[in-house]
């Protein structure tokens, strides 16, 4: 298999790369669509609309239309039906794929900082990632409401390297989707894609990632030694985006900026 070079720190993507939300999501849309007095949405379809945040899903169930729109005022009664069964005060179903936990702890022997990049809140992130006990692998969650744009673009990116004080180029994306392998191609960043994800129903390795697998417990053994350890500082062409330390204004946010997960 292909090795990596020159990595020197990875940003995950959450939902679809190392957890599966799926039945929570379920739950959510048909406790919104039954709020609505509207019937229940078949689970398979919804898997083909999941990965680009909670309103972008809400009006792709509401329309039945992978690009639909609602109104405003229909996506704000949505969506808090749809908040409110996402967060409600039940254990949640979301759990790690197979493989990111040994991919986190081999990371984590190698001493590479690792981010967590997520359309979620970032205190919601936080939370979940704490019940799922892998919240301290991150040197930080960055969640949509710390970041003006959205997750899958390249602010995203320049931020989590910012953070890490690497270079873009030595900064490994890993995610699920086509979004992700386009934000990483536009800052020059290495890109892989687990296979098991959401993409639209479509196979990820058409987007032609560097690379794909099926489990990401092999992750860090196709990684090269670390071009930089985080005692040297900051690469010489780290970007000078701001680090986030709180969150943006609310109206500084794109469409989809306020949504609970990825």
């Amino acid at each position: 298999m292909k090795k990596l070079e020159n990595v020197s720190a990875v940003c995950f993507d959450l939902d679809g790369t190392l957890a599966d939300p799926f039945d929570d999501l379920v739950d959510a849309i048909s406790g919104m669509l039954k709020g609505l007095d509207l019937p229940p949405e078949d689970p398979n379809t919804i898997k083909d609309w999941i990965g680009d945040g909670a309103d972008l899903l809400i009006h792709r169930v509401l329309t039945r239309q992978i690009n639909g729109r609602v109104s405003d005022a229909v996506l704000n009664q949505a969506r808090t039906l749809f908040l409110s069964s996402y967060l409600g005060k039940k254990p949640p179903k979301t759990r790690l794929y197979p493989g990111v936990l040994e991919c986190l702890k081999g990371l984590a022997r190698r001493q590479l900082p690792m981010i967590c990049t997520t359309h979620m809140q970032t205190v919601h992130a936080n939370s979940l990632l704490k019940a799922l006990g892998v919240s301290h692998f991150f040197t930080r969650i960055v969640g949509a409401d710390a970041i003006a744009a959205l997750q899958s673009g390249p602010d995203a990116i320049y931020e989590a390297a910012a953070i890490l004080r690497v270079a873009p180029t030595e900064l490994l994306v890993v995610g699920d989707a086509v979004n992700d392998v386009q934000a990483a191609r536009s800052v020059g960043s290495p890109v892989v894609c687990v296979t098991y994800g959401y993409n639209y129903g479509t196979e990820i390795e058409k987007a032609r990632p560097d690379l794909t697998l099926d489990t990401l417990a092999t992750l860090p053994n196709i990684i090269e030694k670390p071009m930089h350890s985080r005692e040297q500082g900051p690469a010489t062409t780290v970007p000078s985006h701001p680090v986030i330390a709180s969150p943006l204004p609310s109206h500084t946010l794109r469409r989809g900026g306020d949504a609970p997960f990825r």
